[in-house]
Order: structure tokens, then sequence, then C-alpha cells
């Protein structure tokens, strides 16, 4: 299954957390350095959480599961929507099943 960790990294010249795909249980060494060139360390902070994004529109109630960067870009899609009274009832919840709709930017404006 491809899932998306979080990894903490170092370079020569910056330091941050990248998104790196992988089909294993953790990334590979070549998987890390494909996607952050000039990799010095790597530490595994595990799997991109996963949100749960339910709306409905004129078809009945609609589910989809995506990580945070999904959440901003469908919430995009799906607020515009609704500006049109296409869509409604738009959530979202975290994996332990708390609403977190407002604790992204697409839903605040």
């Amino acid at each position: 299954m491809f899932t998306i960790h979080l990894i903490a990294y170092t370079t020569a010249t910056e330091a941050g957390v990248a998104r790196v795909g992988t089909d294993h249980t953790t990334p590979t060494h070549d998987e890390m350095t494909a996607d952050i060139p000039g990799l010095l360390t790597a530490v595994d902070l595990g799997r991109e959480p996963q949100y749960t994004l339910r709306y409905e529109n004129h078809a009945g109630p609609r589910e989809k599961i995506v990580g945070a960067a999904g959440v901003e870009r469908v919430g995009r899609v799906l607020m515009n929507l609704a500006d049109r009274d296409k869509v409604w009832n738009i959530e979202c919840f975290d994996a332990d099943g708390y609403e977190v709709t407002f604790n992204f930017a697409v839903f605040t404006s």
C-alpha cells in the first residue's frame, strides 16, 4: 500500500520536514534521496495524518480520505461549490473522529 511519510531532514543548506511516498513500512534511503536532494540526515516521523472530509450534494452524502494538503486542495473546490449551493454540510474529521474542520485555513476565510 502506498503511503506518505513525514521525514525530518537536513541537507548542507537547510533543515525541514518533507513528504515522501513509499510502498514500504518506512521510506527507503533511495526514496528519500529522490525527494530530498542533498539529503544528509533523515528521521521518519511516521505516516502523514489522514483526514476524512464529509459533505453532501444532490446525490447524497459523500466522504473522501485525504492528507492535510488534500484537505486544503479539495476544501477549496468544496467551498467554491458551496458558494454555488452545489454542496453543503462540509465537515472534516481527524483519525480519532474529532471534528477539525476549522483547523484548516481553507474553511476559516
